[in-house]
């Protein structure tokens, strides 16, 4: 079996390490991208493995140059991951412009920016993979986390569109809608000094979040996960990276599926969408009159367009 070529952002910490590693162990060559990567994982170069530095946040221009270089490196890729991402603590009031851009510069658009830079390279080609590590927030909004909750409501919309526009390209599309996993997303980076790029840790970090009308009910919501936050991570990320593999794949775990544009990963990621989903339906039958009022004409979903509208996530 030939072996995959991979291309996967982020890499220097959590689910992208690994994956790095699953990648690896499978036989696999990957493009392991992330800042001051050959830093981080200059250990791990070989003939399967290549390092690329690429911040996802830094602009259309470099982030569509490096993903041309990475083509370069194995002659093709097979399948992009859109892995990296930041979070941080903010109110809607209390978020200036920097710590909003930064959230959107890395989560959303650098996604699309690398995701663009490819798209016609595996045209070109006849095939590949996109996938994006979303969030259990695409699902279940959380205060002081609205920002980031956003990013991944988009992150995992935008794969539903993107598999829609690419499929009869040769090209799928999957976001994988994780939930909590004990990772380094909630902190600092190293070398980020100005304010727009800090996440947010513990402590007088923490105390700094909001300001004062919310600081009574951050506190008290931040008292569920600190100091133990075990009960809100219940993920194994080399679970998961295996499992994010398999789907892309079709392979172990998910041998014998059809194609879905989004795949929910722990417990309690599937918890949260469960629960979301009831409601919605139980909410929409509630206002469903309000809801037709608006109607100019009797409406009939023609069935050559349904197969454009996304509803189970899933393609046969």
């Amino acid at each position: 079996m030939p072996q995959t070529v991979w291309l996967v952002t982020g890499t220097t910490s959590g689910i992208g390490a690994a994956l790095v590693d699953c990648i690896i162990s499978r036989g696999d060559k990957i493009i392991a991208s992330g800042r001051n990567v050959d830093q981080k994982l200059g250990h791990l170069k070989s003939d399967n493995v290549a390092l690329l530095e690429l911040d996802v946040g830094a602009g259309k221009a470099v982030v569509e140059a490096q993903v041309k270089k990475a083509w370069e490196i194995f002659g093709h890729i097979d399948v992009l991951i859109n892995n990296a991402g930041i979070s941080g603590f903010k109110t809607a009031e209390d978020a200036d412009d920097n710590f909003v851009n930064h959230l959107f510069q890395v989560n959303v658009f650098g996604q699309l920016h690398a995701s663009q830079a490819i798209l016609p390279l595996f045209r070109a080609q006849g095939h590949g993979t996109i996938s994006f590590t979303s969030s259990g927030c695409a699902w279940a909004g959380l205060p002081f986390l609205g920002h980031y909750c956003m990013t991944k409501a988009a992150l995992s919309s935008f794969a539903e569109s993107l598999h829609r526009e690419v499929s009869h390209l040769g090209i799928n599309c999957v976001a994988f809608d994780i939930g909590g996993f004990p990772t380094r997303l909630a902190q600092p980076h190293e070398q980020d000094n100005d304010a727009a790029s800090k996440k947010v840790d513990s402590g007088s970090a923490l105390a700094r979040a909001v300001s004062e009308p919310y600081a009574d009910i951050f506190g008290q919501y931040m008292g569920l996960f600190v100091p133990d936050h075990s009960w809100v991570t219940p993920g194994d990320p080399n679970k998961a990276a295996s499992t994010m593999v398999d789907v892309i794949q079709r392979r172990g775990v998910a041998e014998g599926r059809s194609w879905a544009t989004r795949v929910v990963l722990g417990s309690d990621c599937l918890t949260y969408a469960t629960k979301r989903r009831g409601e919605e339906l139980q909410l929409l039958e509630k206002w469903k009159d309000v809801s037709v009022s608006t109607d100019a004409h009797e409406f009939v979903l023609k069935p050559e367009y349904e197969k454009y509208i996304v509803v189970t996530g899933v393609e046969e």
